[in-house]
């Protein structure tokens, strides 16, 4: 292994970690959070297993460098899978059949059929990285037609966050093929340094991107560190008109329930109240001290514990409560739960019931 490689295997490996403490730091992880630091431990695994099989060439070590990167197209799977709210079927353990035979086949080849294995293994994982991301791609595409750009759910972010995952293994893909025909023409030379180097750059951005859409990792931040009057120092409005559109949208959602709608966004709001959004903006943020996202959803929660306490949602599962309440997917309906009162939805009944 050159200089170079080991500097960038290292580098790639302390991302790794720092990006799994980033998500083990976050606050109500979910499934699709663990699976996610399942995913990132094997990056780590991959970018160690190539530094340490050089300082010691075994032969474990090899097949299991060579065959690793079978595992990738599995866990973005899974990890979509738990972003759509798909519940693991027995048969997913199949995904993991490649691993398992190239692996076991590396240690029973002949010394001569070694090239003609790794040239097999190379072409299986580029068709790996290839189908995987086109299968979540096709599957986005149903759940993105749903979505609008300016409804109060969250995913709509982590749908857009598979999105760039997708279309960052394609393109990985596509350059690898292209590497990969140009040394079976000319000659097979299995350049490590620059599939790694492709390797550690996809795993970067994925991180980056994590962090962008807060997926990895959402600091909680005080409203009250944001100096809002700042921003509308020179706001037109008067103190008495505020009050009245504050009035306004109080009694806005006491007297409507339009809010439970999926696309409710800030602009049906406005149309609503003949507010313009820029005057509602500044009263949510400043005056009321909150923000459209959270107000939204806080009113939901409310909706669906009064469901709840009326008895309403018995023929309900609270998949069905969460996307009459406006949200999206169970998994978003329980984070914002579990964020407003502390509870579960399961939780919350449970002490109702023993009240």
């Amino acid at each position: 292994m050159t200089y170079w490689l080991e500097i960038f295997c290292g580098i790639g490996a302390i991302q790794s970690i720092l990006f799994i403490l980033l998500i083990l730091a976050k606050k109500n992880k979910r499934l699709s959070d663990w699976n996610l630091i399942l995913w990132f431990l094997i990056f780590f695994t991959h970018l160690v297993l190539a530094i340490v099989k050089e300082k010691y060439p075994i032969n474990a070590l090899e097949i299991l460098t060579m065959t690793i990167g079978f595992l990738h197209g599995p866990f973005f799977y899974y990890y979509a899978k738990t972003i759509f709210n798909q519940h693991p079927s027995k048969f997913d353990i199949l995904h993991f059949l490649p691993f398992l035979v190239f692996t076991i086949s590396g240690f029973y080849i002949k010394p001569n059929q070694e090239l003609s294995l790794e040239i097999i293994v190379l072409i299986a994982k580029l068709a790996s990285r290839i189908i995987y991301p086109l299968y979540v791609l096709f599957s986005l595409n149903a759940k993105l037609k749903f979505l609008k750009s300016k409804r109060a759910d969250h995913s709509i972010l982590e749908l857009s966050w598979l999105k760039n995952i997708a279309i960052l293994f394609l393109i990985s893909s596509g350059i690898a093929m292209l590497r990969l025909t140009t040394e079976l023409l000319v000659g097979v030379a299995y350049f490590e340094l620059l599939d790694m180097l492709l390797y550690v750059s996809l795993f970067t951005i994925i991180g980056f991107f994590g962090l962008k859409y807060g997926i990895v990792y959402t600091p909680e931040i005080s409203l009250s560190a944001f100096p809002e009057e700042k921003k509308y120092k020179h706001s037109p409005l008067k103190n008495d008109e505020i009050n009245i559109f504050q009035n306004k949208i109080n009694s806005f959602f006491k007297e409507s329930t339009m809010y439970l709608h999926s696309d409710f966004s800030l602009t049906t709001l406005s149309k609503s109240l003949n507010i313009p959004k820029h005057h509602l903006s500044q009263i949510i943020n400043s005056d009321m001290g909150t923000t459209f996202y959270d107000l939204i959803n806080t009113k939901r929660i409310e909706y669906a514990m009064h469901r709840i306490r009326k008895g309403n949602n018995k023929q309900l599962t609270f998949e069905g409560l969460g996307y009459e309440c406006g949200f999206n997917s169970k998994s978003t309906f329980f984070h914002h739960f579990k964020k407003h009162t502390g509870k579960t939805p399961g939780q919350f009944v449970k002490g109702i019931s023993s009240d």
